[in-house]
């Protein structure tokens, strides 16, 4: 038995070996940016030739994967040859009579107010015998003409362009410093007067970390609402007539929900993703997502139950809990989702970020997107209960209940606009930032409206519903009537 296994494993080596042609290397000869897709090109027995250069079949391997700005994405199996090993590679950016503008980030032909860009088939190179000459590139290098990177930049020092000597083999370096080999070369005008080929680096992919003023303002803010949502929690546990009600269990799930959300948020703001692990980095902003839409879901929950209050239904235990827990599910289930989806070609969470990246539209899809399916379903029912009133007749002296759930109808409403409009802050920052590819003082706004965001739950939620006022109010009294109460013993 053993003996027919191994056989088969022998012929299914064999297949794929013949049906690719080469034998396939367990590793690779040379890094990809050094190689050249040759699938296709002339190679039998011998070494491949690849576009008049010849690759040894050592330099040659089985590729499963490309790499596109810095990041390793799966691909149909291909072969790639290390040309660059062979002869020395010279990357341009654009195609002749193009320069890569670097504002745009994109190849343009130059305005034609200004001289034509040189051509791109001489170069001055340092020889290697230490002399400076211009020699046509072909016959010396082998020519890749594309970027290798979506943002490319020049490096300056100061306000001016760095003069980087290009050398025989291939290397460009500038007192000793080596160039990356991530790099292209474009004319930029020195001086606006000449044309100087310059290597193009790429921009860093990395976001960079900063904890600055408006990230300390944002974080605090989020403690000045983490704190609102805190009393509000106590206040609805120790009301009585709140603490059992679906009304109040309702609310205090949601303050409990925005406490830890808000509270994570913080973290993630003043943490350097550097400084945490990968899985930590993937689980925090999950946990975040899933406590934020959640609470979203308990507002439509409370509208929901709102409008069938209107029509006497009332919820027992095991309606609420038969509702509520497939809206747990759902949050639980999205934030799963999110955590091992791609956005593009990098996974959402566990990057440079540890939360929603700023420079694509990951957060308007996957935070605001179920946000705004709250708030819409929400509003839905907000719409059929004031039709509702607006058609029951007006009566002098209401009914108890009726007159609580009104009550309670205002003061939630006026809560949820509260944070309908904080959120639109939010949106309208992110879009802002995005557009601009930078952080603007809209920013601060976006904290003052967290802030604002915890008062808006202490005066509408607490300030603004009758029982809880009554509740504090019998407090008071209380106490009051303690302070000016002589004891017993007196009386003797």
């Amino acid at each position: 038995m053993a003996q027919f296994c191994i056989l088969g494993v022998l012929l299914i080596l064999s297949v794929a070996r013949s049906s690719w042609g080469i034998h396939e290397e367990t590793h690779y000869p040379c890094a990809f940016i050094d190689t050249a897709n040759i699938t296709g090109s002339f190679g039998l027995d011998g070494p491949y030739v690849h576009n008049w250069t010849v690759i040894p079949r050592h330099f040659v391997a089985v590729y499963d994967f490309v790499i596109e700005n810095g990041i390793r994405i799966p691909a149909p199996r291909h072969l790639r040859g290390c040309i660059c090993k062979t002869k020395p590679c010279v990357r341009i950016c654009c195609q002749e009579g193009e320069i890569y503008d670097l504002e745009r980030r994109q190849c343009l032909v130059p305005p034609s107010q200004v001289s034509g860009p040189p051509s791109q088939s001489h170069m001055e190179v340092e020889l290697n015998n230490g002399s400076l000459r211009e020699v046509e590139l072909l016959p010396r290098f082998s020519v890749h003409v594309e970027t290798p990177c979506e943002h490319m930049k020049a490096v300056t020092k100061g306000s001016e362009y760095v003069h980087w000597t290009l050398h025989e083999n291939g290397t460009i370096s500038h007192r000793g410093h080596i160039f990356s080999k991530h790099y292209c070369f474009t004319p930029l005008l020195h001086l606006n007067s000449t044309w100087e080929w310059q290597p193009l680096a790429c921009a860093p992919e990395k976001l960079n970390f900063v904890l600055g003023v408006r990230e300390w303002t944002y974080a605090i803010c989020l403690l000045i609402a983490i704190l609102s949502m805190f009393i509000v929690l106590i206040v609805y546990l120790l009301c009585s007539e709140m603490r059992n009600s679906f009304y109040g269990v309702a609310i205090k799930a949601y303050a409990i929900c925005m406490i830890v959300g808000y509270a994570l948020l913080a973290y993630l703001t003043l943490h350097n993703p550097a400084n945490i692990s990968n899985a930590v980095c993937r689980i925090l902003p999950s946990l975040t997502l899933m406590f934020l839409v959640l609470s979203f879901y308990i507002l439509s929950f409370i509208a929901f139950k709102l409008y069938l209050s209107f029509h006497g239904v009332v919820f027992t235990k095991l309606m609420f809990w038969l509702i509520f827990m497939p809206i747990v599910i759902i949050a639980v289930g999205w934030s799963c989702f999110v955590s091992f989806s791609y956005y593009g070609s990098r996974l959402i969470f566990g990057g440079d970020t540890c939360w929603f990246d700023p420079r694509n539209w990951s957060i308007m899809i996957y935070l605001y997107a179920p946000v705004f399916v709250a708030c819409a379903i929400s509003g839905f029912f907000y719409i059929l209960s004031l039709i509702y009133i607006s058609e029951q007749p007006i009566i002098e002296t209401e009914k108890s209940f009726e007159s609580i759930e009104k009550n309670r109808f205002r003061s939630f409403w006026k809560y949820a606009g509260y944070t309908a409009l904080v959120w639109l802050i939010c949106v309208c920052s992110f879009a802002f930032n995005y557009y601009r590819e930078n952080r603007s003082h809209l920013n601060y706004a976006v904290s003052f409206f967290m802030a604002f965001h915890g008062f808006a739950a202490l005066y509408a939620l607490i300030g603004k519903n009758q029982q809880i006022q009554n509740f504090l109010r019998r407090i008071d009294n209380e106490e009051d009537t303690c302070e000016n109460s002589v004891p017993l013993s007196s009386f003797a």
